[in-house]
């Protein structure tokens, strides 16, 4: 629920001799709880406990919303997301989560510019119910994708890491159609730099197209995402592609959910691996729904790093704002143990309580 905290004239004469008016939203989620995780890297086993933590069963985050009507069907919008570390004394850069401004259009519509959650993101939020933490498969701890961790910047994660995701980047260019029948269809665009003395993540560009169908009970999307970059992925012209796909149907109280990604570069065997998932959601009743969701990662590279994950959820809302849950995931980083210093195995549980205003 978003409460609209001001709504002021601001300078746009038109021929008519009205003002615009911008409408500013102050809107925001919060999600604290326990968490307990036990890891086994390399034979050796840690455990870790706290109250008051972010369990992520929703993004907690403090976002500002203003959209102006600029006649005939043209609108401009302005969003800022901050994503604070809540529950400690850590400081947040002021946006640090997506960001951008956008002109959109009834007839044909929009074109954003900034931090913007992609198409990738899109299909895994389609593809099962938990959202981008723990038993999901797209959370920091386990990523169902190989290669490059795309979240802001780029960066590399070595082979033996927990799978990389593929969220949002900086400086993007993004145009969406409007909806035909439920069709929709979209480009984002990062600009490759090719100076040498560029910060890195200046000299990669991505080029991400994405296409949904949302009509009644029945949702797919999907994502093919290119990034390319010698810095990072080691030669000349070596790109690296990831393809996800992610669909559900709902009928009744129930909701089933499938995925499919993979992560290929064309010139090295650094990288080959895909992905499934199944997963659903089930209304008890009104206020409470269970979820589960089972991930398996085959990879096909040298390092044969298969991985695994089994997530359950349940939710109860109290309200239309504030949400009781459970959540709890186990699995394995490195399945094969080919890598020896892999993240191994994991079990991850979480409860807590979420609000948005």
């Amino acid at each position: 629920m978003q409460k609209k905290l001001i709504v002021v004239a601001v300078a746009g004469l038109f021929s008519t001799a009205a003002f615009a008016q911008t409408t500013v939203t102050l809107s925001g989620n919060m999600d604290l709880g326990y968490q307990n995780a036990s890891l086994e890297a390399a034979g050796v086993k840690t455990n870790n406990a706290n109250f008051g933590v972010l369990n992520g069963s929703a993004t907690s985050n403090v976002a500002i919303t203003a959209v102006e009507d600029l006649g005939n069907g043209l609108q401009a919008k302005v969003y800022i997301e901050t994503d604070p570390t809540f529950g400690t004394s850590a400081g947040s850069a002021f946006a640090n989560a997506p960001n951008w401004i956008e002109l959109s259009s009834k007839s044909w519509g929009s074109l954003s510019l900034g931090l913007i959650n992609n198409f990738a993101l899109t299909a895994s939020s389609t593809s099962q119910p938990l959202g981008t933490a723990i038993g999901s498969g797209y959370s920091g701890g386990f990523g169902r994708l190989d290669g490059v961790n795309v979240l802001g910047t780029f960066t590399v994660v070595p082979l033996g890491g927990a799978g990389v995701r593929d969220i949002r980047v900086n400086n993007t260019f993004q145009y969406k159609t409007i909806s035909f029948s439920g069709f929709t269809a979209g480009v984002q665009y990062k600009v490759k730099n090719t100076d040498a003395g560029a910060a890195a993540a200046n000299q990669i560009g991505q080029t991400q197209i994405g296409l949904g169908y949302n009509n009644g009970p029945l949702n797919i999307a999907y994502a093919h995402s290119q990034i390319q970059s010698a810095t990072i992925l080691g030669g000349t012209s070596d790109k690296l592609t990831h393809q996800l796909i992610g669909a559900n149907y709902s009928f009744g109280p129930a909701t089933i959910y499938a995925g499919w990604t993979s992560s290929k570069t064309n010139q090295s065997s650094d990288v080959d691996a895909q992905s499934w998932n199944i997963a659903g959601k089930y209304a008890f009743t009104p206020t409470l729904a269970g979820m589960i969701n089972v991930v398996r990662v085959n990879d096909k590279n040298v390092g044969d790093q298969d991985r695994n994950l089994n997530g359950l959820g349940l939710d109860y809302s109290m309200s239309k704002r504030t949400t009781a849950y459970l959540r709890f995931e186990n699995g394995d980083n490195d399945k094969s143990g080919a890598t020896g210093g892999g993240n191994g195995s994991f079990t991850r549980y979480a409860l807590g309580l979420r609000h948005s205003f």
